[in-house]
């Protein structure tokens, strides 16, 4: 083989001409070329020739690994993974030919900015979670994931490279564990504890590493240094990470919160899933004060025995991932169970809130109050009396919605316009209740499902997603697109038909965040109790173009709507988190974790949900999760 500090500017490798060395680590080189077909610039990553030893025999059994571990990285076709064109071997060399990408990458961006705002590196963190959730139920972990390994493309969308074939150094020749001579697998700035004491490696590592990373990217530098990557991976291995708010109060707390959760030095301690660990990002900055519920979900400190001065080299290398799938060894064999998370014990890190302390108050306030408190019961009374001498009067209710569904031959159903809205079904309505003060947040059970970018193709977990009425569905990087494509008022939108492992319950809360594009104006919103196969029967959550909102029950038989509670809302363009919890006959309706109503109506039992947009309409829906009653 060639020596791997040999220059290869100039040298051509299957249909690429190597140009330009454009990067370095301790797995190869990386160089700019020219492919000639198709004709366009691409990057080479060069494997370093010691990877192979120097024995012929190891030679073959490290390029037959090397096939296999390329095999399965490119079968990986995810938005933010990086695609892998082709790969080969030539002149003793083994190398992997990618897109070039221009945007630079997260480290560049980090030297340039300092640490990122929030919002980018929650952004990020979305991207990134999407990208490894799918590798894992793939089978596939990175282990060296850092800022680095994030690169951003023209457009802006985070691309994670390096998966795949790092666990060749392990496996390079017998008796190798974490590191060969001058090579270490994974970066010690970012590397999880059982990885450097060789213990056999999981999707935890990943989720520890990106705790890292999110540390990295809020910061703007990593949490441990020392003299040698022996004293940082001992620090890994003893000390949790620092907290970001205490010396940038932006920060909410609950952020360092999800920070040490992920990187807990026992990795039964940390999040199940990236997913989950995006989802508490989210959940610790929308609710910032929520001081009690971060202290619940932070992890004890565990202190991990010192580091084996042998098991790292003191000069840190860069790896490009791993894939664990068809392990040869019960180490190896990667476990995905997800663990049992929460600890019960008192958090070390965080210190206890503060006591309340009232203030002392002059006793004058209490007249006023008492005639104020009389007031209200009075009013209170006659608005009583008055709506229940209307709800008397009230044999059925006859609304008309702006959209409602018909049977077209061979479809489910497609709601569209009908003049006046009559149900067969006998369902029991109430009126619409206002907010209250003790239903500012979604009251939420266990979580049955959750979607960073919900529906065919776009969701990476196991769940059963169909297109709805032919609308038009693009998996983007801040969600997923769902247009109306149809030519009259007819609600198209995406199923989710089937939950993975479980039966789906008749109960639940349904939670998205929908986003309406600016240049349509269309009612959009979710679909509840939808039944199965060529039914018509359905129950929608719409937000309407007026800037009002309503909720419908659709006829089992003719498909027509009739409007079961509605209200005022306001913005149809911003950004909202809609929720509806559905128990029993009773369901409640929220807007940004704001109680916008309530009705009950025992048309429906059970059946599954989904999203709705009407003609014309394009939204942008993402964070779908399904959740047990509370």
């Amino acid at each position: 083989m060639q020596g791997n500090s040999k220059d290869l500017v100039g040298t051509t490798l299957g249909t690429c001409t190597l140009e330009k060395l454009i990067g370095k680590g301790g797995m190869g080189a990386v160089y700019l070329a020219h492919q000639q077909r198709p004709a366009r610039q691409v990057a080479v990553k060069v494997l370093h020739s010691y990877l192979g030893g120097n024995d012929g025999e190891l030679s073959q059994e490290f390029l037959a690994r090397f096939r296999r571990e390329a095999d399965v990285v490119a079968r990986l076709e995810h938005m933010n993974i990086m695609p892998l064109y082709e790969y080969g071997e030539q002149d003793g060399l083994a190398y992997l030919v990618m897109p070039y990408l221009t945007g630079g990458s997260l480290s560049e961006r980090l030297k340039q900015q300092g640490s990122l705002p929030l919002s980018d590196a929650v952004s990020y963190m979305d991207q990134a979670a999407s990208a490894l959730d799918y590798a894992h139920a793939q089978g596939v972990i990175h282990r060296d994931l850092k800022p680095a390994n994030f690169l951003l493309h023209a457009d802006g969308r985070l691309v994670l490279t390096d998966f795949g074939i790092a666990r060749l150094i392990n496996d390079a020749a017998p008796g190798t564990t974490l590191t060969r001579t001058g090579v270490t697998l994974g970066t010690p700035d970012y590397m999880a504890p059982e990885m450097a004491l060789g213990e056999a490696i999981d999707y935890r590592a990943d989720i520890y590493e990106l705790g890292v990373v999110l540390y990295t990217l809020l910061s703007g530098h990593v949490p441990f240094t020392g003299s040698s990557s022996l004293a940082v991976i001992t620090r890994h291995l003893r000390e949790t990470l620092p907290l970001l708010h205490q010396t940038r109060p932006e920060i909410p707390p609950g952020v360092d919160a999800v920070i040490q959760k992920a990187t807990a030095k026992d990795r039964t301690q940390r999040y199940s899933s990236v997913r989950d660990m995006a989802r508490a990002l989210h959940a610790a900055i929308e609710q910032p004060n929520s001081y009690q519920a971060q202290r619940e979900e932070a992890i004890p400190t565990v202190v991990r025995p010192a580091i084996a001065p042998t098991i790292l080299s003191n000069t840190p290398h860069s790896g490009i991932g791993t894939y664990d799938a068809t392990p040869t060894t019960q180490a190896q064999a990667m476990t995905y169970e997800p663990p049992t998370m929460r600890s019960s014990e008192t958090p070390a890190f965080l210190p206890p809130p503060p006591p309340y302390t009232p203030q002392k108050q002059s006793a004058w306030w209490r007249i006023p109050l008492i005639v104020i408190c009389a007031v209200a019961l009075v009013l209170t009374g006659v608005i009583t009396g008055t709506q229940l001498f209307k709800n008397s009067a009230v044999t059925s209710v006859t609304a008309t919605p702006n959209t409602q569904p018909t049977q077209t031959s061979g479809s489910n159903k497609t709601p569209t316009v009908a003049p006046t809205a009559t149900s067969n079904a006998k369902p029991t309505t109430a009126p619409t209740q206002p907010p209250s003060p003790a239903t500012g947040n979604v009251p939420t059970g266990q979580l049955l499902y959750s979607a960073t970018n919900p529906g065919p193709a776009c969701d990476t977990g196991s769940g059963t997603w169909v297109i709805y009425n032919s609308a038009n569905v693009n998996c983007q990087s801040n969600g997923t697109q769902v247009t109306n494509t149809a030519t009259a008022r007819t609600l198209q939108g995406i199923f989710l038909t089937a939950l993975p492992g479980k039966n789906y319950p008749n109960d639940y809360v349904l939670e998205a965040n929908v986003q309406q594009s600016q240049n349509s104006n269309s009612s959009f919103g979710l679909y509840f109790r939808n039944q199965p196969g060529n039914q018509q029967g359905t129950y929608t959550f719409l937000i309407e173009p007026d800037g009002s909102w309503q909720a419908a029950v659709y006829d089992n038989t003719t498909g027509v709507p009739k409007v079961i509670s509605q209200g005022t809302f306001g913005d149809i363009h911003a950004t909202i988190k809609l929720a509806v919890v559905v128990k029993g006959s009773q369901f409640n309706f929220y807007a940004n974790g704001k109680a916008l109503g309530s009705v009950s109506d025992a048309t429906y039992a059970g059946g599954t949900a989904g999203l709705a947009v009407d003609q014309g309409g394009t939204i942008t829906v993402s964070n779908f999760a399904l959740y047990a009653t509370a």
